[in-house]
């Protein structure tokens, strides 16, 4: 029999070409596999926010992740990082920045009591005028940070990643302010997802969640116990978010003893009604 020559002057035919179908299959499942990655990649975004830790959504959330008091280091006259509080988690959080699984924190709050109504919470809005005298006991602290606003007479100052503490001598009560630059556009979807981290708390008990008024940039209002190992006891957090002059939004949180209610609603109620940027 006589025997072919091939063009390439070899003894055995080429390969034949791959069928269509298995070509255009292999296209298809290297699209799939691409999409995947993106879907993955934009899960962790929205997770853990655009830097990539978690807790900035709603700024750092008091008693996720409890750690140490600010220390010496930073005390009065240091101004904050520049963090911003918003991924995920407030943020937060909350420490610096609240981690995503429920521990007690120095800043975290208690259970609660009857006398927790909420029809018993004052509606706080910023509505001293500028250079209005504070309260006795407190004083106008023109924070380094760009606010002004009044808190307790002999507290002391410490920053904390994105968030500014004046904090009692005892160190059982402080005061918190940080900025809001999560994706929620408003006080109260800020607070609807502060509220969300921190009901992972231990003894978590939820007392108040509402806007003080009907518009969409009227300013929040969430009150919370929790259980603190920290503080071998309960805790109260007063958080308030609002919308500043400027347009930019802010918490500022009371946290303390779970049993001394109504003195944290007055240092808050002194705190947001002087509060202004400076």
């Amino acid at each position: 029999m006589e025997q072919r020559e091939w063009a390439d002057g070899g003894g055995a035919p080429p390969p034949p070409p791959p069928p269509v179908g298995d070509a255009r299959r292999g296209l298809r499942v290297a699209a799939v596999a691409v999409v995947l990655c993106a879907a993955i990649a934009f899960a962790g975004w929205v997770a853990f926010g655009s830097d990539g830790k978690s807790g900035y959504r709603a700024g750092p959330v008091p008693g996720v992740g409890e750690s140490s008091i600010p220390g010496p280091s930073e005390t009065d006259g240091t101004s904050p990082d520049g963090g911003s509080p918003a991924p995920g988690e407030e943020s937060g959080a909350p420490s610096g920045i609240p981690s995503a699984s429920p521990s007690d924190d120095p800043y975290e709050s208690p259970t609660g009591s009857p006398s927790d109504s909420p029809a018993q919470s004052p509606s706080l809005s910023p509505s001293a005028s500028p250079g209005a005298s504070p309260p006795a006991g407190f004083r106008t602290e023109d924070d380094p940070a760009g606010f002004t606003l009044a808190v307790p007479d002999g507290w002391r100052r410490t920053v904390e990643g994105p968030s500014v503490f004046y904090t009692s001598s005892d160190q059982t009560t402080m005061v918190q302010i940080f900025e809001l630059h999560g994706p929620e556009r408003t006080p109260y979807e800020s607070a609807q997802e502060a509220e969300r981290i921190a009901s992972r708390q231990r003894g978590y008990e939820q007392i108040t969640l509402e806007r003080t008024g009907q518009g969409a940039t009227d300013p929040a209002e969430l009150e919370y116990t929790y259980d603190s190992k920290k503080y071998g006891g309960p805790r109260r957090v007063l958080d308030h978010r609002f919308t500043a002059s400027d347009g930019t939004m802010y918490a500022v949180l009371v946290i303390g003893p779970g049993d001394d209610r109504a003195g944290q609603q007055e240092i808050q109620q002194a705190a947001v009604d002087s509060f202004r940027l400076s």
